[in-house]
């Protein structure tokens, strides 16, 4: 292979890239990026086409254009070099409404992310690349189908071993990448870092020194007392924190204005990030930080990437931060008791050198190892122009394929089986709150307070009397 900084390879190709990049998600939106930017350095003329559920382009994206999977026989017509997937927690059969809120939901939109790209990469006799992807919840009743069309995948990498560990039980091989999140400091120059800083600087006054701060609501009660260490690590510290929304489509916004009450109150200085910032805008300040501390697994990682400081804090029943830091030998930075928040910040900050260069430096080299097997892949396929696909058509955003017919139907029965599930009046409440951000927030406010509420109230032994 010719080494990739030659850039030699000369020859249009086109990837099909699938995953949820309609979604204010701070990672999600990145991997985009990370992609285009690794296949351009190893192929002179490549061009990465975006997938998801929805068309829908979001606010924190550094991107100009995602396709919803409806269009996806129309704008390739079977000319593609290759099919790839992920990265994320992918590989999942449920249907998420607050980030996807559908009445119809005729698949559930994690399907349309692997399982129909992947019977479609089959049909079209298309490589199939799987990207470091994580497991998310799954109905075993789809165990056959993952099976058949994720085993021919010309590369798959997982991002843990447990997403390993389930493909493993299904028959299909694959091997553990660490996530590609830890290429972010690839995306620009070290001079662009640093300009992209000093504007984001000046707009909200952040401090020279500080705490990086998130959490999502669905941390629940432990919300107030996650905060609380915070707070105390960060009065010890003698460090203001800077408040950095990075899940959108789960209101981080509305957890960090609840949580900077609490700051105030015990005295800590805190600048609050008001507004959505784009992938690269939030990797600049996260650059920066003494230390991340949060729920987001991308944040710990990207922070990580800059050669700066994490405390990742997930609830005891995730194992996804853990599982992935894990594959760095990071996982004791991993915290699931709020009671330990605040020692385990205080340790991190404290410990002499950098206590992740050597693991950031072997992801790299991994990462580098298994984006060049990517591109002998992509480049492998030739091209594709004038090649005649079997057809695929898209009737009212379901899927028709004479060559994948049974198994489509297949997939059909098991989503209109899932629907059922869901109640109607559900749907149709989501698709009133999650369609408007203001309803969306208030509503979140609401049941968080109804949350802590109800935690208060339920006995525990501190107030049996």
């Amino acid at each position: 292979m010719m080494p990739s900084e030659q850039n030699q390879r000369t020859g249009k190709r086109r990837v099909a890239l699938f995953g949820t990049f309609d979604t204010a998600n701070f990672g999600d939106c990145l991997f985009p990026l990370i992609v285009r930017q690794q296949l351009a350095k190893r192929l002179e003329d490549v061009e990465v086409i975006l997938f998801s559920p929805t068309n829908r382009l979001v606010k924190t994206a550094n991107y100009a254009t995602v396709h919803a999977l409806d269009e996806l026989g129309e704008r390739l017509d079977g000319q593609v070099s290759a099919f790839m997937i992920g990265g994320g927690a992918l590989l999942s059969t449920e249907h998420v409404l607050f980030s996807y809120p559908e009445v119809r939901m005729l698949y559930p939109y994690s399907l349309k992310c692997w399982l129909l790209p992947s019977m479609i990469a089959c049909a079209w006799e298309c490589p199939l690349i799987v990207n470091g992807v994580g497991l998310g919840p799954f109905d075993t009743a789809y165990a056959a189908l993952a099976a058949k069309y994720l085993e021919p995948a010309a590369v798959c990498g997982v991002r843990d071993g447990i997403t390993q560990a389930f493909l493993n039980d299904l028959g299909v091989q694959s091997r553990i990448v660490p996530d590609s999140g830890l290429l972010v400091p690839e995306l620009q120059t070290h001079s662009e870092w640093e300009a992209r800083y000093s504007v984001l600087a000046e707009q909200f006054r952040l401090p020279e020194r500080y705490l990086a701060v998130q959490a999502s609501l669905y941390l629940g009660s432990q919300l107030e007392a996650f905060a609380a260490s915070v707070a105390e690590a960060a009065r010890e510290a003698g460090l203001p924190v800077v408040l950095v929304p990075l899940c959108h489509h789960l209101n981080d916004l509305v957890s960090l204005r609840l949580m900077r009450r609490g700051f105030n109150r015990k005295g800590v200085k805190t600048v609050l990030i008001n507004r959505v910032l784009t992938t690269i805008e939030t990797s600049a300040v996260l650059s920066r930080a003494a230390l991340f501390v949060g729920t987001s697994l991308h944040g710990a990682l990207v922070t990580l990437s800059f050669g700066r400081r994490v405390v990742s804090f997930s609830l005891a029943t995730m194992s996804k931060n853990r599982a992935a830091l894990a594959v760095l030998g990071c996982e004791a930075s991993v915290v699931h008791d709020p009671v330990g928040l605040s020692d385990a910040i205080g340790e991190t900050l404290s410990a002499p050198g950098a206590p992740y260069a050597a693991a950031l430096a072997r992801a790299r080299v991994e990462l580098g190892v298994f984006f060049d097997e990517v591109c002998d892949v992509i480049w492998s396929r030739g091209d594709t122009s004038g090649r005649r696909p079997v057809r695929l058509r898209m009737s009212s955003g379901e899927v028709q394929c004479g060559r994948l017919a049974d198994d489509l139907a297949r997939v059909k029965e098991l989503s209109d089986r899932y629907r059922k599930t869901i109640p109607l009046t559900r749907r149709c409440a989501a698709c009133l709150i999650r369609n408007s951000r203001t309803l969306s927030e208030w509503y979140d406010c609401l049941r968080h307070w109804v949350t802590v509420k109800k935690a208060w109230l339920k006995p525990t032994p501190s107030r049996i009397h």
